[in-house]
């Protein structure tokens, strides 16, 4: 499961357990994004670095879950098709699963080389709210949707940009992301 995580919250979290249950998936592999290609130039908030080790302390208590430096470690723009093709190297025996929200889903065919992720690994599009999962089931090819997996969640209405507003607008973010993570962003400053 990639993204930028900025900051990492219990959606992200929900989601990656909600897949792995669903799929019957061993584990799930979270990598932050260093330098976040679909976001037309924009860098994110935290350090790739910093976010790496919100992501890890918000996954830590779930035995299923596992952090990877994959994007972090390479320079440059964050490709999925580069990523899934390094997880394919390094797991060559297994089936991989790509896990997206339906906002990242509707966009998957814009990435670089999106169309071809879907031959690499299949996908698991999880319903957000606020976005519509029926647009990418419109834009996806017959084989496509054949690799796609969607995935029905109960709505939790959480996004990293409203956790950073909050937390700028000196609003309170527990419950909304772990503990650990919550004490993490306020003994670094981070967001204000």
């Amino acid at each position: 499961m990639g993204g930028t995580f900025d900051p990492i919250h219990y959606g992200h979290l929900f989601i990656a357990e909600a897949a792995r249950a669903h799929c019957d998936l061993e584990k799930v592999i979270f990598f932050p994004n260093n330098q976040p290609a679909h976001r037309e130039g924009k860098d994110a908030f935290a350090p790739a670095q910093t976010r790496f080790d919100l992501m890890r302390i918000g996954i830590a208590s779930n035995p299923h879950f596992e952090a990877s430096r994959v994007e972090i470690d390479r320079p440059g723009p964050s490709y999925a098709f580069d990523t899934i093709g390094c997880l394919q190297r390094e797991y060559s025996l297994a089936e991989l699963f790509f896990i997206v929200g339906a906002d990242s889903m509707n966009d998957v065919l814009t990435w670089h080389r999106g169309a071809e992720l879907f031959e690499l690994c299949r996908f698991v599009a999880a319903s957000r709210p606020g976005f519509d999962l029926g647009e990418a089931k419109r834009e996806l090819n017959a084989r496509q949707l054949e690799r796609t997996t969607f995935l029905s969640v109960p709505g939790l209405h959480i996004a990293s940009r409203d956790l950073r507003a909050r937390v700028k607008q000196d609003l309170p973010i527990r419950y909304l992301v772990p503990d650990e993570v919550c004490r993490e962003i306020a003994r670094l400053n981070l967001y204000g």
